[in-house]
């Protein structure tokens, strides 16, 4: 979702500045905070700013805050990601089933899918709350194919995090990588790599 549906990641990273401010932590660096971060759970990067030590119901609380933060931030910036809407109107017209698998909360896949109301393209969500291993393990993917009574191989992957490409190439499945925040080396691994869906159409998914 973050990164692929919506372009959003430099919302998250002002987020996380905000709570580097108000808790005293050194300013991390960016590239560094993304390369680690992108496609992860959220309790893992609450981790990795605050400590491996901090107990959990303090890591929910912080990673409540920070979402809460990171939503302020992009309520008046919330779109589709240029060259989506077509692709996604194409593909339900064509009745190919479509999944979100994302390690986002609750109320951030709300945000996204009721706040575009577009949930109505997808049979099935995926969260953070449904797997126990966060990308680049494969869970969130394979158990998107089988709520979409898929087989994983049958499957195309839109991901822009390193660790997302992984997580759809060890399900099995096809992967579309975006280059909206890595650099398209970074991406190499997947099937193919696009700086924005303007370059491809619904057409090209199938075709993989």
């Amino acid at each position: 979702m973050d990164g692929t549906l919506i372009d959003n990641l430099g919302y998250h990273l002002q987020a996380f500045r905000e709570m580097y401010r108000r808790y005293g932590i050194p300013p991390l660096d960016d590239d560094e905070f993304l390369r680690y971060s992108n496609g992860r759970t959220n309790d893992d990067v609450i981790r990795y700013v605050f400590g491996n030590d901090i107990p959990q119901e303090r890591v929910d609380e912080l990673g409540s805050e920070k979402e809460a933060i990171y939503r302020d931030l992009y309520r008046p910036h919330l779109q589709l990601s240029k060259g989506l809407p077509p692709i996604l109107d194409d593909l339900r017209r064509r009745g190919v089933p479509m999944a979100v698998g994302s390690s986002a909360l609750d109320e951030n896949i709300d945000f996204v899918l009721d706040g575009l109301r577009i949930r109505h393209y997808f049979r099935a969500v995926v969260n953070a709350t449904q797997i126990k291993c966060g990308k680049p393990h494969p869970e969130v993917f394979l158990k998107c194919a089988a709520a979409l009574g898929a087989l994983p191989q049958d499957c195309v992957v839109c991901e822009d995090a390193v660790a997302g490409v992984e997580a759809g190439l060890a399900a099995g499945a096809k992967v579309i990588a975006i280059a909206s925040i890595m650099p398209r080396s970074a991406l190499s691994r997947a099937h193919m790599v696009i700086d924005s869906f303007q370059e491809i159409t619904a057409e090209t998914m199938l075709g993989l």
